[in-house]
């Protein structure tokens, strides 16, 4: 008897060190999967100004973007409880087609929208410039080194090459320094601006390494005598691609690809609660997926 009264003494003991004898031990929290069905909102969502469109089978909801097409086309989850006649003057209709842009507040199932609150258009999300080159201007500026290896064909080259690295991560153009880039970004659509924006001698070719930049610039130099930019990387764009791929029969998919200049694979799907970005964060790495969700949680 005595030896087992100081057998349980001694696990009290060990057991302390970790909890406090008598204490209760927190659950340990299970790591991210993958998700295999798409998940519903546990509180009201809202959505970006969004297409509502009926072609006879019911209101959905047009998350994946839509045809611009007379009809318009999508596909998308239904939408319940919603009346044409409820938004008189909000939408249009041609060939037994409705369709309007409304912004829509509601609850989300994992398989249709219930809308609590619906307003005629709304905001967009908003347009992001054009990315500017993350080198920093050489000594003299944004020059033209050699004049005959400056040229669509020479910047055809140049990425071809680039492409070809094992650690390529992207190729991009910033014509920023173009001096028509100011018209260009005023939306003014000419052939005369467009012409002179595709001019080599004013386009910087961002190429983006995970290995030795210096090395990849000495390597790629001699094929593009205009304005160049070898940067670091993050990620490889094979490995971009092969996450890419694995990513695409996630439920709730909505859109998704991979070479922007984030170096990330973009990825939309319906609704992300967090738990999609923690698992493929878990999966490929952190910076290597960027989860968004076309439905958002209401804040407050």
């Amino acid at each position: 008897m005595a030896s087992t009264v100081r057998g349980t003494v001694l696990v009290c003991v060990m057991a302390a060190l970790v909890a406090g004898c008598g204490d209760k031990v927190a659950p340990v929290a299970s790591p991210p999967v993958r998700p295999t069905e798409v998940l519903a909102a546990t509180g009201p969502v809202t959505t970006w100004r969004t297409t509502v469109l009926d072609d006879g089978d019911g209101p959905e909801l047009c998350l994946g973007g839509v045809a611009e097409s007379l009809p318009p086309q999508c596909s998308g989850p239904p939408v319940l409880d919603w009346t044409w006649a409820d938004h008189a003057g909000a939408y249009e209709e041609a060939d037994g087609v409705r369709w309007g842009e409304f912004t829509l507040v509601g609850d989300w199932d994992g398989t249709a929208f219930t809308p609590t609150e619906v307003v005629a258009g709304g905001e967009v999300p908003e347009m992001q410039m054009p990315e500017r080159t993350p080198c920093s201007e050489p000594a003299g500026g944004w020059t033209v080194l050699d004049h005959a290896t400056t040229s669509d064909t020479a910047r055809g080259k140049l990425m071809r090459a680039a492409a070809v690295r094992p650690d390529h991560g992207l190729v991009w153009v910033d014509q920023s320094i173009n001096p028509r880039w100011q018209d260009f970004l005023d939306g003014e659509a000419s052939l005369e601006i467009e012409q002179a924006m595709n001019d080599p001698a004013f386009t910087i070719v961002n190429v983006g390494v995970t290995g030795d930049v210096a090395a990849a610039e000495a390597e790629l130099r001699p094929v593009w005598g205009g304005p160049l930019c070898v940067y670091q990387v993050a990620n490889t764009e094979a490995e971009l691609r092969r996450a890419a791929e694995d990513l695409r029969d996630l439920p709730g998919f909505l859109d998704g690809g991979y070479g922007s200049v984030n170096n990330k694979v973009e990825q939309m799907v319906i609704y992300d609660d967090g738990s999609i970005q923690a698992w493929v964060d878990r999966e490929f790495g952190s910076g290597v997926v960027e989860i968004s969700s076309a439905l958002r949680q209401v804040s407050g």
